[in-house]
């Protein structure tokens, strides 16, 4: 029996439905990027999961993930963050505020700070104070010999 263009339609959409309902649950990922081949400055890293079903659940995608970032902090997504996952085409989408980028000049409080606004019109207070602390923490346990860089705020002559 030959198939109408309306009945392919209508199984399209029913293999596409069970996604909708599962993006309900999509993480954020927080951490510090991996240096290597491909990486190679240092960066704080978010990572948005775009797909429940591809995403850490199953062992390969996790294991993307760690060679991608070593993860600190792991928070749900917001209602306003899971509907931009719907127009995603693919797995994870990574924002990255790299150490020696020109505004952040190799201060790990500024990348923070620069963090903590991006994320100030979807998450609490709170739980920005925590991923800050988080994240600050696993910088200087694996740096222990940072010290916060100096900025000449004026000319001395």
């Amino acid at each position: 029996m030959e198939k109408t263009t309306y009945d392919k339609l209508k199984m399209l959409e029913a293999t596409h439905q069970p996604h909708s309902q599962a993006r309900k649950h999509l993480k954020v990922y927080y951490g510090w990027s991996k240096i290597n081949k491909i990486q190679k400055r240092e960066a704080i890293a978010v990572i948005f999961e775009n797909e429940s079903g591809a995403g850490c659940e199953t062992k390969r995608s996790h294991k993307t993930l760690k060679k991608l970032l070593d993860v600190v902090y792991e928070r749900s997504q917001t209602e306003k963050e899971t509907e931009d996952a719907r127009f995603s085409n693919r797995v994870f989408t990574c924002y990255y505020i790299f150490l020696d980028d020109k505004h952040v000049q190799g201060s790990v409080e500024e990348a923070l700070r620069q963090n903590a606004l991006a994320d100030q019109n979807n998450v609490s207070g709170k739980e920005r104070q925590r991923i800050l602390e988080a994240l600050r923490s696993r910088y200087l346990s694996t740096h222990p010999e940072y010290r916060e860089p100096t900025r000449q705020l004026s000319l001395n002559f």
